[in-house]
């Protein structure tokens, strides 16, 4: 073994050749795993703070129950569009910055960033979507069966669910413009001194 050098170093000679593969990191290792496992996990606990988010600045429609039916305003429709469109801003905008955190702080490992996006954003819009009808007094049943006489706020709720998409979508497009302009690192190859040349008996 080469003196001066790792126990895992090998000796080339003059004519070997190394292949790129050789010499790249792996594709998808146990670091990777983990890196997918733990941003998917705090991405999806973004989604509470969407959901509150989405809670203090979603438009919500004036309703009251008359004969056992929910009534509501002539502006219901724009009411509920709007609360659709606020969720979608904001699971973009969540998405936007996630990507670019993960672009940052994992940015060698951009399958693992892109899988933890795709499933914890899909997550956390679920996440969202779910807590802010929720803490709003819904679903519908229950809203009514606490809903007194008069009219009441009535609880938000996303009505097209493409917008759950949003996020994940944001977060993927923002890892894949970040991987088109971050160049493939290569791992660096270990010096190695050559080995001492015995000298021949006499």
């Amino acid at each position: 073994m080469p003196y001066g050098s790792s126990p895992y170093a090998v000796t080339l000679g003059p004519d070997a050749t190394i292949a790129l593969a050789a010499i790249r990191r792996p594709i998808f290792g146990w670091a990777d795993a983990w890196t997918a496992l733990l941003g998917s996990i705090g991405i999806s606990v973004l989604g509470v703070v969407a959901a509150l988010v989405w809670l203090g600045l979603a438009p919500r429609a004036t309703a009251h129950v008359q004969g056992g039916e929910i009534g509501f305003g002539s502006n219901v429709n724009k009411v509920f569009a709007g609360a659709d469109l606020s969720f979608a801003v904001i699971c973009t905008v969540a998405g936007v910055l996630c990507g670019g955190v993960g672009a940052i702080l994992a940015r060698r490992r951009g399958l693992a960033v892109s899988l933890a996006m795709a499933i914890g954003g899909t997550s956390a819009s679920v996440i969202a979507s779910w807590l802010g009808r929720e803490i709003s007094g819904g679903p519908a049943f229950r809203w009514a069966a606490h809903a007194g006489a008069g009219p009441h706020h009535y609880f938000i709720a996303l009505i097209d669910r493409q917008f759950l998409i949003a996020w994940p979508l944001a977060g993927l497009v923002v890892t894949l413009l970040v991987a088109l302009f971050t160049p493939d690192p290569m791992e660096q190859l270990e010096a190695i001194e050559p080995a001492p040349v015995e000298s021949a008996p006499s």
